[in-house]
């Protein structure tokens, strides 16, 4: 459609199927898929419908395109799901539901299996208030919460079109600092680190054309958890607002993931 806006979220880890889910899987015979299990959720949140035209509910926070994941069972650290929507008709003044959209999607896999979070990303518009910044508040009640100084160490990689996030380091640094209280403090990541934080492109990057590497930063969390991620990942994007209206890619991995060799996809 040509006013599609698209979103995509996605949670990076290891997956372990339950027996009969992944019996089912590997014979092909799975009934539900992370298609049909997202739609499922995300209907009895009131979050999307697949009705259409005036008897569609009033309030939808997006049009449900796509999901799925690599649920290969061989314990290395994966894109175990995405979450593909349309949020082009998403008022500008609420924020854009990215939370909401993880919620669904690890909703959707605790329902097939167990799995350890290595972390996630958004593919995102970021606008002036993306993420809801004023209700942004640190995770404090995650079990294992320690201090910055003894937590976990956490990467940040930003990505965008034509080089628009190029020489933003501080400035961005800066905006999440404010954004996070002084909770979150940011260290730009020396010239060596990886393009992006995963060991494959995220699922999105098609979205991103002549897609450019932006800053890159280490940070130390008090805990690490999918809704620490979740939270660092809101404060970019909110972060990036004042950067334009085009996506804007986030990863954000925790400190047990094998970093990346190669280029964002599209990077050539």
């Amino acid at each position: 459609m040509p006013n599609a806006e698209p979103m995509v979220v996605g949670v990076h880890g290891t997956l372990e199927l339950r027996p009969e889910i992944r019996r089912a899987w590997e014979s092909g015979e799975l009934d539900e898929d992370l298609y049909s299990l997202t739609v499922q959720r995300a209907e009895a949140y009131g979050l999307t419908s697949t009705v259409l035209g005036a008897a569609r509910p009033r309030g939808a926070r997006w049009a449900h395109n796509e999901a799925g994941g690599d649920w290969t069972q061989d314990g290395t650290v994966r894109e175990i799901g995405y979450l593909q929507v349309d949020v082009a008709d998403a008022a500008p003044d609420r924020p854009l539901p990215t939370r909401p959209a993880f919620t669904v999607l690890t909703d959707a896999l605790r329902h097939v299996g167990t799995f350890a979070v290595a972390g996630v990303h958004v593919l995102a518009p970021p606008r002036p208030g993306a993420a809801g910044s004023e209700d942004l508040t640190w995770p404090t009640d995650e079990p294992g919460g320690t201090t910055t100084e003894t937590g976990a160490e956490v990467t940040v990689t930003l990505a965008a079109r034509n080089g628009s996030l190029a020489d933003r380091a501080q400035p961005i640094r800066q905006a999440v600092t404010e954004l996070s209280s002084g909770r979150l403090d940011l260290t730009p990541a020396p010239p060596e680190s990886p393009a992006h934080a995963f060991a494959h492109p995220p699922t999105g990057t098609i979205h991103l054309p002549e897609a450019t590497t932006g800053p890159g930063f280490r940070c130390r969390t008090p805990t690490w958890s999918l809704d620490a991620a979740v939270h660092i990942a809101e404060l970019l994007l909110t972060a990036l607002g004042p950067y334009g209206t085009g996506p804007a890619l986030v990863s954000v991995a925790g400190p047990t993931v094998a970093r990346a060799r190669g280029p964002i996809a599209g990077n050539g």
